[in-house]
């Protein structure tokens, strides 16, 4: 019997879309295009999420990595705003509620910064939440099977009786590996009609 719900956040809960802080300050399109793809997506992110490195140390690491573009990732720091970053996926969100109304406990499982953190955790669904696992107070990112297996412990889940919902397959198939049953979000839909079927055979 299914009794757990774990929740990624990034592409499931919130919607990451660094391109509209880039176009907020000014960058043009190029920029855009190459600097999500160097900063927000890159190495020094990833540790950044997993608090090897804080803001300021990851901006450094950056700057040494790409020289020619100092100022511009300067000015990607310096003024960093979530608001313009990080989105609410309402549907989701609204479905997660739907969900602890039923009954399950919901947690989240997620790869953000400490400031990203700090910032998601102003909206609403995470009054919802029983509890949850973040990169940055462990030191390691999905799809490491530590990340899963401290929250099983920390929590005493049975992946059995465990969902995880995630929108990279990777993510997910680690959580089947150990267990639970992991759906990726590619619609809301497919993880709504998932759930339903799972809740049949209960």
């Amino acid at each position: 019997m299914i009794k757990n719900i774990v929740f990624d956040l990034g592409g499931v809960l919130i919607d990451f879309r660094p391109e509209i802080y880039l176009e907020h300050i000014g960058f043009s399109e190029e920029d855009i295009t190459l600097f999500t793809k160097i900063v927000f997506y890159g190495e020094e992110w990833n540790e950044y999420n997993s608090f090897k490195f804080n803001a300021n140390q990851t901006k450094e690491k950056l700057i040494q990595r790409y020289p020619q573009y100092t100022d511009k990732i300067k000015e990607i720091f310096d003024n960093i705003n979530y608001k313009y970053i990080l989105f609410e996926m309402k549907d989701t969100s609204s479905y997660l509620k739907e969900l602890k109304d039923k009954g399950y406990n919901i947690y989240l499982l997620s790869d953000l910064s400490i400031d990203s953190y700090n910032y998601n955790k102003k909206f609403k669904f995470f009054n919802y939440i029983k509890g949850g696992v973040y990169s940055f107070e462990i030191g390691t990112t999905k799809p490491d099977k530590n990340n899963y297996k401290i929250l099983l412990e920390r929590y005493n889940l049975i992946p059995e009786e465990t969902i995880f919902i995630d929108d990279r397959l990777n993510n997910v198939e680690v959580a089947n590996s150990l267990g639970i049953y992991g759906i990726q979000f590619v619609t809301l839909d497919i993880v709504k009609e998932k759930i339903n079927n799972l809740e049949k055979n209960n």
